[in-house]
């Protein structure tokens, strides 16, 4: 692309915020006596966060770095380069396909258990999931892998690592090309971010510790649990990563053995931004058929997308890292809820794959929306989608450890909000293991979303769906 048309392009964008955290708490019988922990406790203190101990591993003394995607410095025009770095980082196409089906799977379990405003990371619980996965064994792994869509440990890892290095390297790209036309700073991203926090009574297997460094990126902390101090760290590490979008106050449990944390942090802008001067008070209707009033974006793209299914108009909005916020309008007298009952009604619904788009005319009026929303049902989610022995202490974790572990609990807990300028949001989830042209009406959609929606945010570049989520209340907070 030349440098008038690029410039003319980027002009177009904005910032915005889009962050996800997962935290996975595993705790575990303490096969060690009680007095030898305490001993241990003494002489191993939580990793105290630092730039320069970021990436430590620290496991009976022993320092380990995480690994990092290979640096790479190649010129803007070097496109031989580039694009074979992206090629080597490619996805395949049945972990495309997991991903989407894991997604729609989730999120119709998950969406169809709330009734009001909610906001879920389908890619956050993957990674989280993923990690603990690939240290299961036996019947265990044979579930999570089941819902996961990826039958092989190895394939599963590399894979996760390979989308991880794609987000890393397509940014690192777009930076060198604003550098090189001027344009300033690039501050749009899609960042993933793992670690690992282990008790010293804990014995870590090696092996798992080198596979997460490698293939998930993951740093590793000695963490003991029994003190405030590392949730402490654990909430600064989270917000370190999400740029301070998200900084929870984690609340630890003595018993547990390990946590594994995941980070999804997104920042990008809408390509054509909405003028505030636009931006107008109006009345949304809620489910019940009360309404509130809140203020709306409003735009006309003369070149739009959309396309109209059973019941619902579906369209969306392109940030500038290759993504899109795809929203779905029920017709007049359906309910939301009716398009996440199964994974294949919400699949249909939201097909981004589908021959079906016209492009046309489309009229946007969207409520400026900011919600959070906690999800502490998790476990029956997961349940339900057949992840069932990790929740028993018949779970397999041998590959992590040979001390039992199985998890007890899940939470998520998200942030979302849309502005004249883009998106932010949020997600943090605990899972914790115990143990021991010419105007023509066909061609035009109103995409007023003055009653209760769906809404998704996906890669373009690997299909992964980032969050999925309903607004029913864009006054509700």
């Amino acid at each position: 692309m030349k440098k008038n048309k690029r410039s003319a392009y980027f002009r177009r964008m904005t910032a915005a915020i889009m962050a996800g955290i997962l935290c996975i708490q595993l705790t575990g019988c303490q096969s060690a006596g009680m007095d030898d922990a305490n001993q241990i406790s003494e002489k191993k203190e939580p990793i105290q966060m630092s730039e320069h101990n970021t990436n430590a591993v620290q496991q009976a003394g022993q320092n380990m770095e995480a690994a990092m995607p290979k640096p790479v410095d190649f010129s803007v025009d070097d496109y031989e380069s580039w694009n074979k770095l992206r090629d080597e980082n490619e996805i395949s196409e049945e972990f495309r396909e997991a991903l989407k089906q894991f997604a729609f799977r989730s999120g119709s379990q998950i969406l169809k258990q709330e009734r009001e405003n909610a906001n879920y990371s389908p890619l956050s619980l993957y990674y989280a999931l993923a990690l603990a996965g690939c240290g299961a064994k036996g019947e265990t792994a044979a579930e999570i892998q089941n819902c996961l869509g990826i039958q092989s440990q190895e394939e599963l890892a590399s894979q996760c690592g390979k989308l991880y290095q794609r987000f890393y390297y397509d940014e690192q790209r777009i930076k060198k090309e604003y550098e090189e036309y001027g344009e300033g700073e690039y501050k749009s991203t899609i960042q993933l971010a793992n670690s690992l926090w282990i008790a010293p009574q804990l014995g870590v297997k090696k092996e798992y510790q080198q596979m997460a460094a490698q293939q998930f990126f993951a740093s590793s902390y000695l963490a003991d649990f029994t003190k405030e101090e590392t949730g402490k760290q654990m909430g600064e590490w989270i917000a370190k990563q999400t740029k301070g979008v998200l900084s929870p106050k984690i609340q630890t449990d003595p018993q547990t053995m390990m946590s594994i944390l995941n980070t999804l942090y997104f920042y990008g802008s809408w390509q054509q931004p909405f003028q505030e001067s636009l931006t107008q008070e109006d009345e949304f209707t809620l489910e019940d058929g009360s309404k509130v009033s809140c203020p709306y974006l409003n735009q006309t793209d003369g070149q739009g997308s959309f396309q109209r299914g059973d019941g619902y108009t579906l369209s969306y909005l392109d940030t500038n890292n290759w993504c899109k916020m795809v929203f779905l309008l029920p017709d007049e007298g359906k309910k939301v809820s009716e398009f996440f009952n199964t994974p294949e009604d919400l699949d249909r619904a939201l097909d981004m794959d589908s021959k079906n788009w016209i492009s046309g005319k489309v009229t946007w009026k969207i409520p400026k929306f900011s919600f959070g929303s906690s999800m502490k049902e998790l476990p029956d989610s997961l349940k339900a989608m057949g992840m069932e022995r990790m929740f028993t202490d018949k779970a397999e974790f041998n590959g992590i450890s040979d001390q039992p572990l199985w998890v007890s609990e899940v939470i998520q807990e998200t942030h979302i909000a849309i502005d004249e300028q883009g998106v932010e949001g949020a997600a943090y989830t605990m899972m914790a293991m115990a143990g021991c042209a010419m105007y023509q009406p066909e061609l035009e959609a109103e995409m007023i979303l003055d009653r209760p929606f769906l809404f998704g945010i996906r890669d373009s570049s690997s299909g992964a769906w980032l969050f999925l989520g309903v607004c029913r209340n864009p006054a509700e907070e």
